[in-house]
């Protein structure tokens, strides 16, 4: 209670900057808001991701010129889990052994400004940009399992070329509007204004804004996946993962109860239903031993004390 005031305070000065701001410069208020919109807080790592860390094999790539850190387990065919906003890599321990016990290798990995990677912004496009160049890395990868913010980034990357033989989202926002919406309302952006912040943040992404929406990216892509989401989420609405679903021609949707939604990337049924899910199409392809970091001759050679499989 005693932060509320506080709390008021800072949007109320930030209501009156912005104000201002439209009135003098409307753009450079609306790459105000989207700078906030970008923007994301860095949250302490749990023991748990912590263990899972020190039991990985660690490495770092570059995107757009940042260095960002990523874990890899086990040898077999690369499984991709892609964390949402405010989240990191390591919040897929949960999946690690059933992972590994399933025949693959699991890879995760810090999206820009997030975790122990470098970079204080980020967005759906910087995030199909990192697994593009992840890619470069490791080699094809059989699957991802993506949550949140990640399916999105995902969508785009495969938008975009990536091949993935099966895909699994959950809790998957169909569109970045409500969210980008409400925070245009907190900082006094009269409703009939964000069209227009919509558009500026698209053009200055360099996508249409239907390229930024999963719901509209779902149409135009094919290929098994399997929507599992929460119909208790109060963060991403249940109707979000079903819309999805609903315009991905060959998607299933899997509807939870309980769970909400941060505690379905931990949930035994959740991932049993996902590993499953991975294993329907044969999988032939091991981590390749080329390149540098987990790929490289050198790393296999010197870290055979951390092979999980």
């Amino acid at each position: 209670m005693r932060h509320r005031p506080l709390l008021s305070l800072k949007v109320r000065a930030l209501r009156l900057t912005f104000q201002a701001l439209r009135t003098l410069a409307p753009d450079l208020a609306h790459r105000g808001a989207e700078r906030l919109f970008c923007t994301p807080r860095r949250h302490p790592t749990p023991e748990m991701e912590l263990a899972a860390i020190r039991e990985s094999r660690t490495f770092h790539f570059v995107s757009n010129g940042l260095r960002l850190r990523a874990h890899v387990w086990g040898e077999g065919p690369v499984v991709l889990g892609l964390h949402g906003w405010e989240g990191r890599g390591t919040q897929f321990h949960a999946f690690i052994q059933p992972i590994l016990e399933a025949g693959f290798s699991l890879i995760t990995f810090d999206q820009p400004g997030h975790g122990g990677s470098q970079g204080r912004q980020g967005g759906p496009l910087d995030w199909a940009q990192a697994i593009h160049a992840l890619v470069r890395v490791t080699g094809p990868i059989h699957g991802i399992v993506a949550h949140s913010l990640g399916a999105a980034g995902a969508a785009i990357a495969m938008d975009q070329g990536l091949a993935v033989p099966r895909v699994v989202f959950l809790a998957p926002p169909a569109e970045p509007d409500p969210f980008y919406s409400g925070l245009l309302s907190l900082l006094g952006f009269p409703e009939a204004e964000h069209p227009a912040a919509f558009q500026a943040y698209a053009e200055r992404l360099g996508l249409p804004w239907d390229r930024i929406r999963l719901r509209s990216l779902a149409a135009h892509l094919s290929g098994p996946l399997l929507v599992i989401h929460d119909q208790g989420d109060r963060e991403v609405p249940w109707s979000s993962g079903a819309a999805v679903a609903s315009a991905w021609s060959s998607a299933r949707l899997l509807t939870t109860h309980g769970l909400g939604h941060r505690r379905i990337v931990q949930d035994a049924g959740v991932i049993r239903q996902a590993v499953a899910f991975l294993q329907l199409v044969p999988a032939s392809t091991s981590l390749p031993i080329l390149g540098d970091g987990p790929r490289s001759l050198e790393w296999h050679l010197f870290h055979r004390d951390l092979r999980t499989a």
